[in-house]
């Protein structure tokens, strides 16, 4: 009963209280936690909410047979997809994904039994990227029930190492990603095209790359650190280089000394056009 008008009244103290001083708030339910548990102040593990976890057998009953509900499992995590029947029930083109947790397979395409699996350990960082779009079309589109007994999840809803692992690449994916956007915002891509009787050609404009900026460039191939496969890059012919943006005692020649750079063939070294090579 104590519990129950103590909780109550700290719920409209800190509406009131947080608009004036959030730490004031905290302060008061600390102490109400320890009013309401006889002195006792629970941790953060022991307030969690509690959520459904299914076994893989449990999950496999929800294919939508007989007009049952549909659900389906992503990273562990259980969705309603009952709304979305004629994708994810019997004989939709999704139904693969009804009753199971096949993570990879969202990525991979291996829409058969070795591919429909939860086992995301051996997927790329573009992969991992994939996964996370997937993560919030279902969380944005779907009702949340629970989540699995499997590679992320133990019986008991504790995480285990395959969820670790997928938090870990996509820490690595994010931070790379960062690293491809910020590459492709100074040496942005070109223009091409290529047509049987002409033959394929690459060209630059403020636009190229569909990075808007006040300077055209010119086309070079470009292999960005770490790979071994060349890229078109529109590439400054102007101003400082962009490793020292700074510098009042540069070339006035843009990017066009960086090292990983290399002239087309049959390129003249200001066309802001250039002819591809023939296979």
């Amino acid at each position: 009963m104590k519990g129950n008008i103590a909780l109550t009244f700290g719920i409209l103290f800190c509406i009131f209280a947080y608009l004036y001083d959030p730490k004031t708030c905290r302060t008061y339910v600390r102490a109400l936690l320890r009013f309401v548990n006889g002195g006792e102040e629970h941790s953060d593990d022991r307030l969690k909410l509690t959520v459904t976890v299914f076994s893989r057998e449990e999950l496999s009953k929800y294919k939508g047979m007989n007009g049952g509900d549909v659900y389906l499992a992503l990273l562990g995590n259980v969705y309603d997809v009952t709304r979305g029947r004629k994708h994810y029930g019997p004989g939709g083109g999704y139904s693969f994904f009804s009753g199971i947790d096949g993570s990879a397979a969202f990525v991979t395409g291996e829409f058969n039994e070795k591919g429909l699996v939860d086992d995301i350990s051996k997927l790329s960082n573009q992969d991992i990227l994939g996964l996370e779009e997937w993560k919030s079309f279902y969380e944005k589109d779907y009702k949340f029930v629970g989540i699995v007994e499997g590679s992320f999840y133990d019986k008991e809803g504790n995480v285990r190492d395959m969820m670790r692992i997928y938090k870990k690449k996509l820490e690595d994916a994010l931070l790379e990603k960062d690293l491809l956007d910020s590459d492709r915002q100074l040496f942005p891509s070109c223009n091409s095209e290529w047509a049987q009787n002409k033959g394929g050609r690459v060209w630059c404009s403020t636009k190229s790359g569909g990075i808007s900026r006040d300077w055209v460039g010119v086309p070079r191939m470009y292999y960005a650190t770490g790979s071994s496969k060349a890229r078109c890059a529109c590439v400054r012919t102007s101003g400082p280089p962009s490793y020292d943006p700074q510098s009042t005692s540069h070339k006035d020649r843009g990017d066009l000394d960086n090292p990983n750079l290399s002239l087309y063939p049959n390129c003249n070294a200001d066309s802001i056009s250039c002819p591809l090579p023939k296979k």
